[in-house]
């Protein structure tokens, strides 16, 4: 199980994969760049900026729709982005005579990978990842994504906010992406550093074990289309007004359409 694609929409990773093409032309490569950050920008940043910023939505230029995540992002991040916009615009302008390589066709889309996560990343941050005592759809909706994007994710969301709850969902990630190992050393690390207790350590070590007993009876997404299945499957059990924007997100990652 690979993380080989980008959280995006299945029209922008189109052009993701276009520009992956290494015998294409590579002014056509980064002419892909940019129309999958047009898309990315469209479809997910749109839905994140503020009401004041989606009102001007329309008049404004690529660059300005990158830049306007920083109101909710990482700068770093964005900025790797914008990055990846300069380098469309010299296959647009300058054509295979412009002053990049292939090495920033593939950083370039490294930066939109990055982008992918740390936009979910960024969410849980804002709005927080659940707890048990939440009637929130947040950590069921976000399970029915492979379990090796969840891993990325939650790890991040862990080193700043270690709590159980999230404890117990990325040691179940770990071992659902095939690290179970991984998974029971997270967990001793987490005990020797006492953020869960002993008695809690053990109820999670055997929480793994039981899952693990009834891997055939789950379904355990191993790449998108999987998960979209997982996600649709899921979806009607959701009211509407519970449809955040959390859900809005996973729905245009997997089906191109906000729920």
């Amino acid at each position: 199980m690979e993380m080989n694609l980008p959280l995006i929409s299945p029209l922008s990773r189109k052009y993701y994969l276009y520009a992956g093409e290494a015998e294409e032309k590579i002014h056509h490569r980064a002419v892909d760049i940019r129309v999958c950050l047009e898309y990315v920008c469209d479809e997910i940043v749109f839905q994140f900026v503020s009401s004041e910023i989606q009102q001007k939505w329309k008049k404004y230029k690529l660059h300005n729709k990158i830049e306007a995540a920083k109101e909710f992002m990482n700068n770093t991040v964005v900025d790797g982005l914008l990055n990846a916009k300069g380098i469309g615009n010299k296959g647009a302008h300058d054509g295979e005579e412009g002053q990049y390589s292939s090495q920033d066709i593939v950083d370039s889309q490294e930066a939109i990978k990055q982008f992918s996560l740390e936009i979910f990343y960024s969410y849980f941050e804002k709005n927080d990842f659940g707890n048990p005592q939440d009637r929130t759809w947040i950590p069921t909706v976000f399970s029915t994504l492979p379990p090796i994007y969840r891993v990325t994710i939650l790890h991040k969301y862990y080193s700043c906010y270690p709590s159980p709850f999230v404890i117990d969902k990325l040691s179940k990630a770990y071992l659902k992406s095939g690290k179970k190992s991984e998974g029971i050393n997270f967990l001793n690390e987490c005990l020797n550093m006492k953020q869960i207790s002993s008695e809690q350590f053990a109820v999670l070590k055997y929480d793994l074990d039981l899952l693990e007993q009834s891997f055939d009876k789950l379904h355990i997404a191993n790449d998108l289309e999987m998960a979209k299945d997982n996600f649709n499957r899921l979806l009607p059990a959701i009211e509407e007004e519970k449809r955040d924007v959390f859900v809005c997100l996973v729905s245009l990652v997997l089906n191109g359409k906000t729920a």
